[in-house]
Order: structure tokens, then C-alpha cells, then sequence
């Protein structure tokens, strides 16, 4: 069992191909400079995005990724690791190795207000 007083928090972080990836990237930034521990998946349409928007190239090649946004945002070793689209043996991919949480970044939600 975890301290989750002691222990840095598990966040699983998933890219989308929606033009907000700048709040994604953001977002990533901020958990690695609180010292969480994050797993990054990202789609095909993010990598365009990320590149037409953001100038970053976001590689196919997940261990290529990770050392790109270890660098850019300073993270320690063995707190950001990136897998692919396909790893089915991901962490996340199954309900018996949960993290702290997930987020999916950008994420576009509809919501009916009455109207």
C-alpha cells in the first residue's frame, strides 16, 4: 500500500488531437515540477497538432518522447515514461495497477444547460 503523504502521486496523462494541447503540455509541466510521477499516451492527431500549433515534435517512438519532455521540462529520471498508443502492457491499460488519477488533455465536454 502507498503513503500518499510520503510517496509521489501516479497521474496518467492522455494527449488528444484537439487544438487546446497547449493546456496539455502546460499541464504536464506543472505535475513534474510538483514531483508527480506521470504516464504519457498520446494520439496520431496530438503528434499533428503539436507540431503545427506548438512547434514541438512529438515523436513515434515512445522512449524518443520521453527523453525530448524529460529535457525540455526538467523532469527526474524515472518520473515521466511514455508509452505507446499500442502497448497493451501499459500500466494503465489495466484496472489492477491504478494510478493517483487521469487526465485527458485537451478534452472537449458537452453539457446541456436547459436551454
Amino acid at each position: 500500500m502507498r503513503d500518499t503523504m510520503t510517496d509521489p502521486r501516479r497521474i496518467t496523462l492522455a494527449f488528444t488531437g484537439a487544438s487546446g494541447l497547449p493546456y496539455g503540455f502546460r499541464l504536464l509541466e506543472c505535475l513534474l515540477a510538483a514531483g508527480t510521477q506521470v504516464s504519457l499516451v498520446y494520439s496520431v492527431a496530438a503528434q499533428i497538432v503539436a507540431k503545427q500549433e506548438c512547434d514541438v515534435t512529438l515523436a513515434s517512438q515512445p522512449r524518443e518522447a520521453a527523453r525530448l519532455l524529460r529535457e525540455r521540462y526538467h523532469a527526474r529520471d524515472g518520473q515521466l515514461t511514455v508509452f505507446g498508443r499500442d502497448d497493451w502492457l501499459a500500466p494503465m491499460a489495466s484496472g489492477s495497477n491504478p494510478g493517483d488519477g487521469m487526465a485527458v488533455c485537451p478534452c472537449t465536454g458537452a453539457c446541456d444547460l436547459g436551454e
